[in-house]
């Protein structure tokens, strides 16, 4: 008899898959599944990140935006000012040439020293530039991300700095004037109009003029009218950069829908 015939042949199930291949399949669905959920991890939290950043800047370039046009109203405030003591300049050399032109100047005396003394007066600006300033030394400048209002910016800078350059000529007409003041006008008369707040006080009595040359004095009318010229530049400029800052107050409340 077969020793083997007894003992019965073990069939395998035909869906019976191998416990090692099922195994394999849930620890490859598990990496899958711990990949997409740190992929997503690491999205949300550059996205969040990005947007923090996005609005950071934003709030910072609003800022910056706020803080150029209180500048801008300052520089039109003193723009102002300044066409104001221009216009006034003007009249001072219109009356310092037509009394000193007089054949009796003489009985005029204390108008002239006063008109001749305040010609030489320098007339400053210093425009409100803190913000400019910061936009350019910190690289600001990128956050204004409106290329309207960054051209615009970059315009009013330029034409600013034009405006400053054309000033040195001024400087130059201004000290070549004191210097043939000096030789017409009493020093120590000069030194009297002036009262302890530094400010300029007529003269009493008539004093004298230190030379009565009529060249000389044809040469301070002269550089009086080379003043006047200057002022009627700077006057107009001053116009057109009182426009310029309008257009540009304008420009960025717009852009920005800001109000007062």
């Amino acid at each position: 008899m077969d020793e083997n015939h007894n003992i019965p042949e073990i069939q395998p199930e035909e869906n019976q898959k191998p416990v090692v291949a099922s195994g394999i399949k849930r620890v490859w669905t598990s990496y899958l599944k711990e990949f997409l959920m740190l992929f997503l991890a690491i999205s949300l939290g550059f996205f969040v990140d990005n947007k923090r950043d996005q609005i950071t800047e934003q709030n910072i370039e609003l800022a910056y935006m706020k803080s150029m046009l209180e500048d801008l109203k300052s520089d039109i405030t003193q723009l102002s000012e300044n066409i104001e003591l221009r216009q006034q300049r003007v009249k001072t050399i219109d009356s310092l040439v037509y009394l000193i032109s007089l054949p009796d100047y003489s009985e005029y005396l204390n108008d002239i020293y006063y008109y001749g003394r305040n010609i030489s007066l320098s007339i400053d600006f210093f425009p409100n530039d803190r913000t400019l300033v910061q936009l350019k030394s910190s690289g600001g400048l990128r956050l204004v991300r409106k290329t309207n209002v960054s051209n615009s910016i970059m315009s009013y800078d330029q034409k600013m700095r034009l405006f400053f350059f054309q000033l040195t000529h001024e400087q130059q007409i201004r000290s070549e004037y004191r210097d043939i003041a000096s030789l017409i006008f009493d020093g120590q008369v000069f030194n009297s109009m002036l009262n302890d707040s530094n400010q300029i006080k007529k003269p009493a009595n008539n004093p004298a003029l230190f030379n009565t040359d009529r060249k000389a004095i044809n040469e301070l009318i002269n550089f009086a009218q080379y003043i006047k010229k200057l002022d009627f530049n700077q006057i107009k400029r001053a116009e057109e950069m009182k426009l310029e800052a309008s257009a540009l107050i304008s420009n960025i409340k717009n852009t920005y829908r800001l109000e007062e």
